[in-house]
């Protein structure tokens, strides 16, 4: 059994049931008898939930047609259609059939396979310089491929690709690059908004983060070289950040925030502390100018930028290295992204975005919007109302599989709980109540040792852990994580603490 399958066996058999193709249902009306027999968990899964949404949005946007190619946009008003274009092939294929690889895995769903099969055929047939941001997007998708299914096949796809990759580019001294700006060219003094194409991190920031991935797991000389090389020409010739972290320019679309969460991949794994930490510092800099719950621009730097959810991806990656090996304290910043602003992102009720008139395909473009993630957010609204791209429902599931990765670890023989947030897995199954009241229940698997990280705002004496009515000791550790001990199968814990709610005031929003 490889880890994708145990996952899946794990989240179906211990918390979850699949009803019919396009339904999971996450534990939701299952009585757990150690809280009582008037309990039930609550209905918050709310990124295994999102996902599934996401993945049946997915559905709706391909076009039978055409072998299944997604449409790229979704145009809301004045008169609502689905459109074609460049980006349905390297892009979005690529996005979707990552999608629906990270949703299996995080979900257990098993529906639309006819759907994900045309996609990956339609990928392996694209292009990947029709535009050279897509031979990124094309490769982090083979990756996950390689993850999910290890053979030759998917081997040779990535080597292919990268061999391909490495002939695209000029090689000068010890880096390499697909193009570079005279020397003096910086995105602090010389970023240019609403076009992508002047950042030298445009087509090769989704390269640096597959092949940073690709060598955590291949013993791969020339994507190790490539990368190498790549690397050196980001942080030592492009221009692109400043030695203290800071830059501007559009940091999905301009592959600025992708090639940094690479870049940090790349640095963590040959200990390169001085890069690790001025990839943190990019990162802090990036929350200068975005907002505390989540919202992150994709145009840094001027007043009217908007937020693509791949920007919030893009963070909630970068942020998540920092927690796992600088500082773990970081997990309450990547909570507050996901519950906040990712999962908020997503549209659920989109009927308020189209005309109450009748229009043409209604059915097909309501159901490819429900489920889709924002392109345009502001801080206090949804999205512009017009139009709705097909990279942000790729990176939005992407986004949730990330933090839905980490709510749990295991570190030494020591269960970690990163978040406070709804999900199963081998050691532990978390059953998180927030927004609701201040409570986690933690059903205990194999965690004989387990820590749980306390929220920001919560005191050591306002917290209160229980199992069965009877308050447990515990001890509160220096990183705001509570330590507990010997644990046995079936045991359940209940954590309860007060919630502070908290507004924010900005330029144009409340």
């Amino acid at each position: 059994m490889n880890r994708r399958q145990a996952i899946i066996k794990a989240n179906t058999l211990l918390a979850g049931v699949i009803i019919g193709s396009n339904q999971f249902v996450k534990g939701i009306g299952l009585p757990l008898l150690q809280l009582g027999k008037a309990e039930q968990r609550p209905d918050t899964y709310f990124l295994q939930n999102a996902v599934i949404r996401g993945l049946n949005a997915i559905a709706a946007r391909l076009d039978p047609e055409q072998d299944f190619r997604p449409f790229f946009e979704i145009h809301c008003s004045p008169k609502p259609y689905l459109e074609h274009s460049i980006w349905d092939l390297g892009d979005m294929c690529a996005r979707f059939t990552d999608a629906f690889i990270l949703g299996r895995e995080m979900t257990g769903f098993d529906g639309f396979k006819q759907e994900e099969h045309a996609l990956s055929n339609l990928l392996r047939s694209c292009d990947p310089y029709a535009n050279p941001f897509m031979a990124g997007r094309m490769l982090i998708t083979y990756v996950d491929q390689y993850l999910d299914k290890p053979n030759d096949e998917n081997k040779k796809y990535i080597d292919d690709l990268v061999g391909l990759i490495s002939s695209k580019m000029t090689y000068e001294k010890d880096y390499a690059y697909y193009f570079r700006h005279p020397d003096g060219w910086k995105t602090v003094n010389d970023a240019v908004f609403g076009d992508f194409n002047p950042y030298p991190t445009f087509p090769i920031g989704g390269v640096i983060l597959g092949l940073s991935r690709y060598t955590e797991v291949v013993d791969a000389p020339q994507s190790e070289d490539l990368l190498n090389k790549l690397c050196r020409f980001v942080l030592n010739v492009s221009g692109t950040f400043e030695a203290d972290g800071r830059f501007l320019g559009h940091t999905h679309s301009g592959g600025i925030l992708t090639a940094a969460a690479g870049i940090m991949r790349w640095a963590i794994r040959h200990h390169d502390h001085i890069t690790v930490t001025q990839m943190k510092n990019v990162f802090d800099w990036t929350m200068k100018y975005s907002s505390s719950w989540g919202w992150v621009p994709d145009g840094l730097g001027p007043d009217n930028a908007s937020c693509e959810s791949c920007s919030i991806t893009d963070a909630i990656h970068l942020g998540i290295l920092i927690a796992n090996h600088l500082d773990i304290s970081y997990y309450g910043i990547i909570e507050r992204f996901a519950r906040n602003q990712l999962l908020e992102n997503q549209f659920r009720n989109p009927e308020w975005m189209l005309p109450k008139t009748p229009f043409a395909d209604k059915t097909k473009i309501t159901k490819a919007l429900n489920g889709s993630w924002a392109s345009w957010s502001l801080p206090n609204s949804l999205d512009n109302s017009v139009s709705v791209e097909g990279c942000c429902l790729g990176n939005g599931i992407r986004g949730c599989f990330l933090v839905w990765e980490h709510i749990v670890s295991k570190q030494n023989d020591i269960v970690m709980v990163n978040m406070a947030l709804s999900r199963n897995s081998p050691w532990v199954e978390v059953i998180g109540y927030q927004p609701y009241e201040g409570r986690v229940d933690i059903i205990i698997h194999d965690a004989p040792q387990l820590q749980i990280r306390i929220p920001e705002w919560v005191g050591e004496h306002e917290l209160v852990v229980s199992t069965g009515g009877k308050e447990v000791n515990f001890t509160f550790l220096p990183n705001r994580y509570i330590e507990l001990k010997g644990l046995k199968k079936g045991d359940c814990l209940r954590l309860d603490y007060p919630l502070r709610r908290k507004q924010a005031v900005g330029k144009g929003f409340r």
